[in-house]
C-alpha cells in the first residue's frame, strides 16, 4: 500500500479504531484498550470487524479531520469546492511530494479493515451473503478511488497474520481493474440483496467507465432502478458528515463558481441540483463561504452511488456509440438527458435540446453530470476523463489562472501520497502524475 507505516502496531490501530465508533445503523461496539486478534474468532468478532470496516469507510468519505475525506478533497481538485484557507495545496492545484491533502491513508486504513472483515465474515457469519457482498463493494471503491484521484503506481498491501505484507505499485489500469475483481464478488455475494447488488452493479461500470471500456458498461447498470441510491451514514456523535462541519461550523469549505476560468457555475447557475446558501466570511477573513445545504446536518447522508448515476453512464455510451440519436425523447443520449430532468427532480427540469456539435455535446452531457453528480466524489474522476478520453487540454479543463491573495492555480492534476505512508519499500514515487 502507499499505506501509512506498515508495522505490527498498525494492525492494533487499524482494529482499535475501527472499534472506537460505528454507524447508526450498524451495532455500537466498546473499544477495549488492548485487543487481541483471538477476541474476533467467532461471529461476534466478525461483525464487530464488518461494523468498524463499514465506519472506517464512511469516515474516509468525508470526515472533517481527514482532508474533508474523499468527495471533499476531491472536490477541491477540482471545480466544486474552494477553501477559505489560501494553504490548500489541492484547492489551487499545487500539490507537491509528501503533501498529499487526500485522505489516502485514511482509504488505506478502510481497505484494511475490509480485508479482514471479510474472511472473519465468511467463517462466521456467512449469511446473509450480501453482508460480505457488501464489504466486497467498499473494498472495491477505495481501489477505484485510489485509481480515479490519484498518480500512478500506488502499492496496496495487506497484514497477515499480523504482519504487513507491502504490495508492489499499480498503475492506475491496475488499480481498476483489482476494483472490478473485488465488484465481481461483491455481485456474486449480493444474490440476497437487490440493495447491494445495485450498488456493486454501478461501482463496476463506474471503474469501466474509467478505463474506457463503454461498451461494457451498459449491460451491467440496466437493471439498476433510477430511484436507487447508496449512500453513507453519519452520527451526530462520533461520526459527522465532515462536509457539513467544514461549510456550516468551520466555513473552511465553499460551494465554488465559475473557479479559475473553466469551473462551472455551481452557484449563480441556481439550479434546483446544486442548492446553495451564504454562510458568511469563510476561515481567511475575506472570501464569502456558501454551504450546499443537501449537507446540512452532521447525520446528512453522501448518496455517492445512485441509480441517476447509471442513467448518466448510459447516456455518455449512447452519446460516443449513436450520436446521432439526438431525439429529445427516447433512449437516445439525449433522450436520456431529458428523462432524467423530467422524472428525477420537483419541479422538472425544462428539457435540454441539441447543441449541434460534438464539443459541445460533450460540454452538456458533462455539466449535467457535474450538477447531478454534485458533492458525491465524481467531477475529479471526469475533470480527468475529459483529458484522457476527449482529448481536451489540461488548462481547458482544470481550474487555471489567478487564484486569489496573488497566487495562481498550478499544474497539478493528480494527488500523491503523503510522506507517513512512503516508509514502503516498494513504492519509488509515482510512476507518473498525468491526468
Amino acid at each position: 500500500m502507499t499505506e501509512i507505516r506498515i508495522t505490527r502496531c498498525f494492525l492494533v490501530i487499524a482494529i482499535s479504531t475501527i472499534l472506537t465508533a460505528a454507524c447508526s445503523t450498524l451495532t455500537d461496539v466498546d473499544a477495549p484498550d488492548v485487543l487481541q486478534p483471538e477476541r474476533f474468532d467467532n461471529p461476534a468478532g466478525a461483525l464487530t470487524l464488518r461494523a468498524g470496516a463499514i465506519t472506517r469507510f464512511t469516515e474516509a468519505m468525508a470526515n472533517p479531520t481527514l482532508e474533508y475525506g474523499q468527495v471533499g478533497g476531491s472536490g477541491l481538485m477540482s471545480d466544486e469546492f474552494t477553501s477559505t484557507f489560501l494553504n490548500r495545496l489541492s484547492d489551487r492545484r499545487s500539490i507537491t511530494t509528501g503533501v498529499s491533502e487526500y485522505p489516502d491513508q485514511a482509504l488505506h486504513i478502510a481497505r484494511v479493515a475490509l480485508r479482514a472483515a471479510i474472511p472473519a465474515m465468511q467463517k462466521y457469519v456467512p449469511t446473509p451473503s450480501s453482508r460480505m457482498a457488501e464489504l466486497f463493494g467498499l473494498l472495491a471503491f477505495t481501489e477505484l478511488f485510489f485509481g480515479e484521484n490519484m498518480c500512478s503506481g500506488i502499492p496496496l498491501s495487506d497484514i497477515i497474520e499480523g504482519t504487513p505484507v507491502y504490495g508492489e505499485q499499480l498503475t492506475k489500469t491496475q488499480l481498476l481493474e483489482r476494483a472490478i475483481g473485488d465488484f465481481d464478488s461483491a455481485i456474486v455475494y449480493a444474490a440476497d440483496s437487490a440493495r447491494i447488488l445495485n450498488m456493486a452493479r454501478v461501482g463496476r461500470a463506474r471503474a469501466l467507465l474509467n478505463l474506457g471500456r463503454f461498451s461494457d458498461v451498459t449491460a451491467g447498470v440496466a437493471a439498476v432502478p433510477t430511484s436507487f441510491v447508496y449512500s453513507t451514514q453519519h452520527s451526530a456523535s462520533v461520526q459527522q458528515n465532515g462536509l457539513f462541519v467544514a461549510q456550516y461550523s468551520s466555513r473552511t469549505l465553499s460551494v465554488a463558481n465559475n473557479e479559475g476560468v473553466n469551473g462551472l457555475n455551481f452557484r449563480t447557475a441556481n439550479d434546483p441540483r446544486v442548492p446553495t446558501q451564504l454562510q458568511g466570511i469563510g476561515n481567511d477573513g475575506v472570501t464569502q463561504a456558501f454551504a450546499f445545504t443537501r449537507y446540512n446536518s452532521a447525520t446528512s447522508p453522501i448518496p455517492f452511488v445512485s441509480g441517476l448515476e447509471a442513467r448518466l453512464m448510459q447516456a455518455e455510451v449512447e452519446l460516443r456509440l449513436n450520436p446521432a440519436n439526438n431525439q429529445t425523447t427516447g433512449t437516445g443520449w439525449l433522450g436520456i438527458l431529458n428523462m432524467l430532468r423530467g422524472t428525477a427532480i420537483t419541479p422538472a427540469l425544462a428539457p435540454l435540446e441539441d447543441p449541434g456539435t460534438p464539443e459541445s455535446r460533450v460540454n452538456l452531457l458533462f455539466r449535467e453530470r457535474a450538477f447531478w453528480l454534485f458533492g458525491t466524489g465524481h467531477r475529479h474522476g471526469d475533470l480527468r476523463r475529459l483529458v484522457t478520453q476527449y482529448g481536451r487540454g489540461v488548462e481547458t479543463v482544470f481550474p487555471t489562472g489567478p487564484y486569489r491573495a496573488g497566487l495562481f492555480y498550478g499544474t497539478s492534476v493528480v494527488f500523491v501520497p503523503n510522506d507517513r505512508e512512503q516508509n514502503n519499500p516498494n513504492f519509488n514515487g509515482c510512476l507518473d502524475v498525468n491526468p
